[in-house]
């Protein structure tokens, strides 16, 4: 891998390989790339996300705490270990604790408030994770992935009302708006 890329390069290339999922080669670039910039934390955000997706949990959860401790107000960090802590390490309380963080800096971030519903819906606190899915819909009144939250939380409370009003909502939106998150 060329070690000579300027910053922007490397992280863009970094994410050109993560959404081709080329996993291995993102992990060959970020060695080298934390070996030139030990301090930089996109650098170690990206080697976590590929030791996440390479099944290397633990190393993935170090990598991205020390993103964190590089830039503690990362929101895609946060995110990611939360999602790690939660699948990956079967440690929701964690999880909770790194999207809590995330919302603590980022109270409009429509995603984490998605996650942490869908957390908090895993764990059968379905009206939490209603109220969540809420707070999302109040950022982004037809983001998808809140829509489906509030009818899976909505179907967990039994509240068929809610579930039938997000279905109509949901059935109404463009395929487009069910393309991944940015």
């Amino acid at each position: 891998m060329n070690q000579s890329l300027p910053d922007p390069d490397r992280a863009a290339q970094a994410r050109a390989l993560c959404d081709q999922g080329a996993w291995p080669e993102v992990l060959a670039l970020t060695e080298g790339w934390r070996a030139g910039l030990p301090d930089d934390p996109k650098a170690w955000f990206y080697h976590g996300a590929a030791l996440a997706a390479l099944g290397r949990f633990m190393e993935a959860d170090t990598a991205y705490r020390r993103s964190l401790a590089l830039d503690p107000k990362d929101a895609k960090t946060w995110n990611n270990l939360a999602k790690l802590s939660f699948e990956a390490l079967e440690r929701p309380a964690e999880a909770m604790r790194c999207l809590q963080q995330l919302l603590s800096l980022d109270p409009k971030n429509k995603l984490a408030w998605v996650n942490l519903g869908s957390l908090l819906g895993k764990l059968g606190r379905h009206e939490d994770a209603l109220k969540c899915a809420d707070k999302a819909l109040a950022l982004d009144a037809h983001m998808s992935l809140a829509l489906v939250l509030r009818a899976r939380a909505a179907q967990g409370l039994g509240r068929t009302e809610i579930l039938k009003e997000t279905s109509a909502i949901l059935a109404q939106l463009p395929p487009e708006k069910f393309s991944r998150v940015p």
